[in-house]
């Protein structure tokens, strides 16, 4: 067992209700707030403090999930599998975009490279003109790419863990009936954007990408790294970023499972329609096998992706087939993503200039076709 997998099993070997109330509540309200944190959990302000400087000891991160749509951006998805001996090829192509916010090898249905952009809004159709000269020149043998919404990324939610046998308790039967009474009201998370409007400049995108590799940093180190007082940052912070609603998601750094005992999926399911959709994914918000999940642009899909014990996989696998034969899936493909592979990176803040974002197709085609003819 690694070492990063030996700390999360020991870690969650000594979870505690309290621990697990205050993980919860960090999804919801972020690690700002400390009074807000005190007050949602019923826990002194001394406690939440105290606990808060153990759980960054031990490494739980907390990062910021920007709404993407009011940056400007859109928000893609590429799936696509490489000819045999390209997958660099593959993987250098998605980086030749400048736009990429994570990266992953995939294997199974599609062997090659699993993406998410933030791509700026007015130049989506040269993204997806870069996709098709990709696709021409064979560098992927077959693929899908979508547009979709913002991501909804699930936080903590300890419902079916049992903390004094130490184990999750995922009773699949009932989760289908959940799935099938669930709400069928749309989360505002996926609400297909119909504007894509620049609510931001660049101090404020500064801050936001250090937001998403840490919410916790103090307003003085980001006034270093802005250019600007810790008075400005907690200015822009409350009344820009805050006021503006500019972020979706406080993302809790847990694993739910041990790694070794656990594998990490992305599945595309389509529904027969946007209220079955619509169950599925508030569903979603207590199945801790879940990590995040999206909206397909203009079809009644989602993009979800999935930690989950390999143990429980063939009962998901057998609950959505269930799903299935009662008409509230049409159909699902899934991949298998190793998390070794991952990179990921921030909004790419360094390619936004006076309130707009920049992109080159035709240098971007061109330095295409060379990754091509070099690798």
């Amino acid at each position: 067992m690694s070492s990063l997998s030996s700390r999360l099993f020991d870690y969650f070997k000594s979870l505690d209700e309290t621990n697990a109330k205050l993980l919860e509540a960090l999804g919801e309200i972020g690690i700002r707030n400390i009074t807000l944190l005190a007050n949602s959990t019923k826990l002194p302000v001394t406690t939440v403090s105290f606990r808060l400087k153990k759980l960054m000891k031990e490494k739980v991160l907390v990062t910021s999930n920007p709404d993407l749509s009011k940056l400007g951006l859109a928000k893609a998805f590429l799936i696509a599998t490489a000819p045999l001996g390209r997958q660099t090829t593959l993987l250098e192509t998605i980086r030749n975009t400048d736009y990429w916010t994570y990266i992953i090898r995939c294997y199974g249905k599609f062997d090659g490279y699993c993406a998410y952009f933030a791509f700026p809004a007015s130049h989506m159709k040269e993204l997806e003109k870069y996709i098709k000269e990709a696709k021409n020149l064979q560098v992927f043998t077959h693929s899908q790419f979508f547009w979709t919404t913002n991501s909804r990324v699930i936080p903590p939610n300890f419902s079916l863990y049992d903390f004094k046998k130490k184990e999750w308790t995922i009773l699949w039967e009932k989760w289908v009936n959940d799935v099938l009474t669930g709400s069928s009201e749309l989360p505002e998370a996926i609400k297909e954007p119909y504007e894509y409007p620049v609510l931001v400049d660049k101090k404020d995108l500064l801050i936001i990408k250090e937001l998403q590799k840490d919410e916790s940093i103090e307003f003085k180190k980001l006034a270093e790294i802005v250019g600007i007082t810790p008075q400005s940052v907690s200015f822009r912070y409350h009344k820009h970023i805050l006021g503006r609603n500019l972020i979706i998601d406080h993302v809790v750094d847990v694993y739910p499972f041990p790694p070794p005992l656990s594998d990490l999926y992305v599945f595309i399911i389509n529904f027969n329609n946007e209220k079955n959709l619509a169950k599925f994914a508030n569903t979603c918000e207590n199945s801790p096998f879940v990590v995040s999940y999206s909206k397909i642009i203009g079809r009644d899909s989602l993009i979800v992706n999935v930690y989950i014990l390999k143990t429980d996989f063939p009962n998901l696998i057998k609950a959505l087939n269930s799903l299935f034969t009662k008409n509230l899936i049409k159909s699902f493909t899934y991949a298998t993503l190793d998390p070794t592979s991952y990179r990921r990176q921030t909004i790419s803040y360094e390619y936004f200039e006076n309130g707009k974002w920049i992109y080159t197709s035709e240098e971007k085609i061109k330095k295409l076709r060379e990754i091509c003819r070099t690798h």
